[in-house]
């Protein structure tokens, strides 16, 4: 675990960069750093701000090789989805003609159609988020 011990300059830097960000996952970067300053572990950081203590000590690391500017870098691009375009469009174009009254019949579909087995929670954010649909929970 390493050390993290704030110059008076540095903690000053974190706050006033603290005031200025809006995007609450940067947010947490920074709240990190200052945290393990006042000796809190990565593991009670990581659960204070439902990040993992690996995550926690990613940023610690980031902040001590490159600094602020480095840990305040967004480059998360989000994970791939598995079905293509094609997929999802073909999912769009079943569901304008047959709708689906819950994710677990998405879910079904998906598995039939493409041989693809998802948790019905990511089945039920695709939905969401690609339809528009909100769906119940399989009874």
């Amino acid at each position: 675990m390493t050390i993290v011990k704030l110059s008076p300059e540095q903690l000053k830097e974190l706050i006033n960069a603290e005031k200025q960000i809006k995007q609450p996952q940067l947010l947490k970067r920074i709240q990190s750093i200052k945290l393990r300053d006042k000796g809190f572990s990565n593991l009670e950081i990581g659960e204070f701000l439902i990040v993992s203590d690996q995550t926690v000590s990613n940023w610690n690391q980031l902040y001590l090789k490159q600094g602020l500017e480095a840990l305040l870098q967004w480059d998360y691009k989000g994970k791939v989805s598995i079905l293509t375009l094609k997929q999802l469009q073909e999912l769009r174009d079943y569901n304008a003609i047959q709708p689906f009254e819950k994710a677990a019949e998405a879910k079904m579909h998906i598995e039939e159609q493409y041989g693809h087995v998802f948790h019905l929670h990511w089945v039920q954010k695709l939905l969401k988020k690609n339809f528009n649909l909100h769906t119940k929970k399989q009874d």
